[in-house]
């Protein structure tokens, strides 16, 4: 998802620049730049450059930051995708390698406990259940006598 925003990031860019043409007569001269300022083409491409970068950069600080906030705050379940993204970014961080560890440590133990609880649910509702029945089954017994 983030190179594909960086994708659309660069196209943005590089089209503010490409439609500029001059489309005016005779009337327009006044508009065309000093012929010193004729070479800023190959600077035009090289700040556009230097912008995209930075915007990839910040980009990926935000998803290294989301990621590293999450695990932070608990939200383990929702880190993961988020940091799998940033280690993925950026493989060599050792913040977000332990990060992303330990949201898939802690996932896979909110999901074990989740499960435990809903296996021992069952077993209440059916315990509920057959006492339930045994209770009725007595009523009944003790009504026909």
């Amino acid at each position: 998802m983030l190179r594909t925003l960086f994708a659309f990031s660069v196209i943005a860019l590089l089209a503010c620049g490409s439609g500029e043409t001059n489309q005016g007569g005779a009337d327009s001269a006044g508009d065309m730049p000093p012929v010193s300022a004729a070479g800023t083409a190959s600077d035009d491409i090289e700040i556009e450059r230097i912008e995209v970068e930075a915007i990839e950069e910040e980009a990926i600080a935000a998803e290294i930051s989301s990621c590293l906030g999450l695990v932070k705050s608990g939200a383990f379940e929702e880190a993961l995708p988020v940091c799998l993204e940033a280690a993925s970014i950026d493989p060599e961080n050792a913040e977000v390698q332990a990060a992303l560890a330990k949201a898939e440590a802690e996932a896979a133990l909110e999901d074990s406990i989740a499960s435990a609880e809903a296996e021992a649910q069952a077993e209440v509702d059916k315990a509920v259940g057959e006492q339930a029945g045994a209770a009725a089954a007595n009523a009944l017994g003790s009504a026909r006598d």
